[in-house]
């Protein structure tokens, strides 16, 4: 009778164990340098296609297709997004909105982005290498500021592909790009919503 119990409590703890790992961590292999976005991600989401227009929006900024804007205050980085869907989504462009992301008033959805680093004039995130956990990011998305706070920095093999891990029961903004003086690994910064206000 003993023994059966032991094993019941081993079953139970095994079933619960595995339910939060997938509950809390999902891993997603993603292309990110190549041209892997199709050209209609969904005909009938209206959200897919919106533009931002507003007198918020950084004036360094000359793009009117953006559906957003990324902002980073420690790093003095204000940029535009451009739509899934864009030929201009790509990282040698713009910063990349990697397929399959979730616009940022997708309910635990997860807005996966990634950009250069290095000197030249498209390496947006450069200076990510200087943010640490606990900092704000900020996506500017239909009339709202989303306020994100970072909770996890981790390297992964260079390698064409990523493993993202986050909480699936958060609005989550994933950054990557190429590890600071490491030509073999890349960054990856999850944050987590903790707001947002309108503008």
């Amino acid at each position: 009778m003993f023994t059966i119990g032991i094993i019941g409590i081993i079953f139970l703890t095994y079933d619960y164990t595995i339910s939060k790992i997938r509950q809390t961590f999902e891993s997603i292999n993603l292309n990110l340098y190549g041209n892997t976005t199709p050209k209609v991600i969904n005909k009938n989401s209206k959200e897919e296609n919106n533009i931002v227009n507003n007198n918020n929006t950084p004036e360094t900024v000359q793009n009117t297709n953006y559906y957003g804007y990324l902002e980073i205050p420690k790093i003095n980085l204000k940029q535009g997004l451009v739509p899934m869907d864009s030929e201009e989504n790509n990282v040698d462009m713009n910063i990349q909105t990697i397929y399959p992301s979730n616009y940022p008033d997708v309910v635990n959805g997860n807005l996966i982005l990634a950009a250069h680093s290095g000197t030249s004039n498209i390496a947006y995130f450069k200076n990510l290498y200087k943010l640490n956990n606990d900092d704000k990011i900020y996506i500017i998305y239909n009339g709202e500021k989303y306020i994100y706070n970072i909770v996890n920095i981790y390297t992964t093999p260079k390698n064409g592909k990523v493993s993202i891990y986050r909480n699936a029961d958060k609005n989550i903004v994933t950054l990557i790009t190429c590890t600071k003086n490491d030509e073999t690994t890349q960054t990856v910064y999850i944050s987590e919503l903790i707001g947002k206000e309108g503008i």
